[in-house]
């Protein structure tokens, strides 16, 4: 049976995490002046484009059975039938990755835009290695659900480290060498992560036994709560990484796409933070009956004092290691670290529903935000590129702080 833990044992998790998280942050910045300084403007958009197509195919292919695993973590207090849930997962996920592996290669092979890139083969031959990209989701999703902070946190900083210790060697010694730059980074990326993550599977003493048992648990489970957050994830998460790809579907090159990741990467401590302090307490909020006030003005103290760091550092930092040709990276960036800063505080309360098994709100609150963004993507994309999907990230932001907010109210009257 699992112990209860205490409060100096939640307290060593949050700083736990919240140091790796801050570790990341720089290592990511790092990593992005290596890579830009080594595939130039276009490339390194190229490279964006890429990577947001498989972060979008991780939200359209999960079917919310990873949700539903989460869930009946949250609830399980037993060791053994905890391994066993991990296996069966995994089996599932090997499942949902065939199915991912055929969708994506009829994308590579009729998609026009690839081929008008010249990414087409490079695009095709990825998918393979690709299940990495599923194997993040794996980790991320149930290792919170099960208290696994410091495998999180290894598994959220271990692969960066490694990449960016691969983009520095790539940098110093390949840079003014004549071969396929894109190519070679792509590779050097999927091997880095797939190392690591075999490293953190050997980790969690997994157990393949009850299969049959376990799955039915997880359909069960799946069509009350997973599919309800997936349909969901579909709206916010799946709308927001296609945004990305909009962005390179409506520019003659993918040099956007790389300027408004660059912001993104500015902006990872304003969705880190209140994350971080959420995650942690994901097992408590289960039974909480609502979120503690002074856990959450902490958090937003926290969020604000960050944002008013990013503003500052942000223009010189770009000016200096990225160069005049990233300049409209800092424009980009305040507006969309303020929708940050709005998605960051809206996922707080996401994570108290989820861990009360408050699927339809998470589905309905999903709809809302992913409808709103979806429409200002498509209406300020097309005239204003990077810059309008900044400008819909905010919009977007605002609207979901007020909708999950709504829906948390509505959920803790409730309990009283």
């Amino acid at each position: 049976m699992k112990k209860k833990i205490s409060n100096s044992s939640k307290t060593k998790q949050v700083i736990r995490l919240f140091s790796v998280t801050l570790i990341t942050i720089p290592i990511g910045i790092i990593t992005s002046v290596f890579l830009t300084r080594f595939l130039g403007v276009e490339k390194y958009g190229d490279y964006s484009f890429i990577i947001s197509i498989f972060n979008l195919a991780i939200v359209l292919f999960t079917f919310g059975f990873l949700q539903a695993s989460n869930r009946l973590l949250v609830l399980n207090h037993d060791t053994k039938k905890t391994r066993e849930y991990y296996g069966t997962t995994l089996i599932i996920l090997g499942g949902l990755f065939m199915v991912m592996t055929i969708f994506l290669y009829l994308y590579g092979i009729f998609d026009e835009n690839l081929k008008q890139k010249s990414l087409q083969k490079l695009f095709i031959l990825i998918i393979p290695i690709s299940s990495v990209f599923l194997l993040m989701k794996y980790f991320e999703t149930l290792f919170q659900a099960d208290n696994r902070i410091k495998l999180l946190a290894q598994s959220r900083l271990i692969p960066k480290v490694i990449f960016g210790i691969a983009a520095l060697f790539l940098y110093l010694f390949f840079k003014d060498a004549r071969i396929d730059k894109l190519g070679m980074l792509c590779l050097v990326f999927f091997i880095t992560q797939i190392i690591v993550y075999v490293y953190i599977i050997s980790r969690i003493k997994i157990s393949f036994k009850n299969f049959n048992k376990h799955f039915k648990e997880i359909w069960t489970v799946n069509k009350t709560f997973g599919l309800n957050v997936y349909l969901g994830s579909l709206f916010a998460v799946g709308f927001s990484s296609l945004t990305q790809v909009l962005i390179g579907y409506f520019s003659i090159d993918n040099s956007g796409v790389g300027f408004y990741s660059l912001a993104l990467t500015f902006s990872m401590p304003l969705t880190f933070i209140p994350n971080t302090i959420a995650t942690t307490h994901y097992k408590d909020f289960s039974t909480a009956k609502n979120i503690p006030k002074r856990l959450f003005f902490i958090t937003l103290a926290l969020s604000t004092a960050a944002l008013v760091i990013i503003w500052i550092l942000v223009p010189p930092f770009v000016k200096i290691f990225y160069g005049e040709g990233y300049s409209s990276v800092s424009s980009i960036n305040f507006i969309v670290s303020i929708g940050a800063i709005l998605y960051g505080m809206g996922d707080f309360f996401n994570r108290f529903l989820g861990s009360n098994g408050q699927g339809k709100a998470l589905r309905n609150s999903s709809f809302f935000v992913g409808s709103g963004l979806m429409a200002a993507n498509l209406l300020l994309i097309p005239t204003l590129g990077e810059y309008g999907a900044a400008y819909a990230k905010l919009i977007a932001g605002a609207l979901y702080v007020v909708v999950i907010f709504y829906y948390y109210k509505k959920f803790i009257n409730i309990r009283k």
